[in-house]
């Protein structure tokens, strides 16, 4: 039987980060697993961060973390510095997530050759399973 108990998701903030947030929540929630959300600064930006004493979390994601652990959500997060794709696979490993959980623009063709991107890279990079949720996937609430 697969035993979930530790789901990782990246998120940047992002419309598109905050739906696969939005997912990871109801997904742990579902499964009674633990979720950590882990917020990547580029490593010239965290210089920049801490010389300013500024909070690298969003103060929306904050408030709603606060509401979401007073309902019994059992979650954590995680800010690091680092290559985002190499920081998450590696993060996932050391913290021994059994899912990821991130978001995804969707972007296919030409955008995606030129921009590149990291859900795919971790997608296809990552000894776990990765569950990908499109910035264009409608809201629905995951079947129970």
């Amino acid at each position: 039987m697969i035993q979930l108990s530790k789901i990782l998701c990246p998120t940047d903030y992002s419309d598109t980060s905050d739906k696969a947030v939005r997912y990871a929540i109801e997904f742990a929630r579902r499964v009674n697993a633990h979720v950590r959300f882990l917020h990547i600064q580029e490593p010239e930006l965290s210089i920049v961060r801490k010389t300013e004493e500024e909070n690298p979390l969003s103060e929306s994601f904050t408030k709603m973390l606060m509401a979401e652990k007073k309902k019994g959500l059992m979650a954590d997060v995680k800010v690091v510095s680092g290559v985002p794709t190499d920081t998450i696979i590696k993060h996932a490993h050391e913290w021994f997530a059994d899912l990821i959980i991130m978001g995804s623009h969707g972007r296919t063709g030409l955008m995606r050759l030129m921009m590149g991107s990291v859900a795919e890279a971790v997608f296809r990079s990552a000894a776990i399973p990765v569950l990908l949720v499109k910035q264009d996937a409608v809201d629905k609430a995951i079947p129970g």
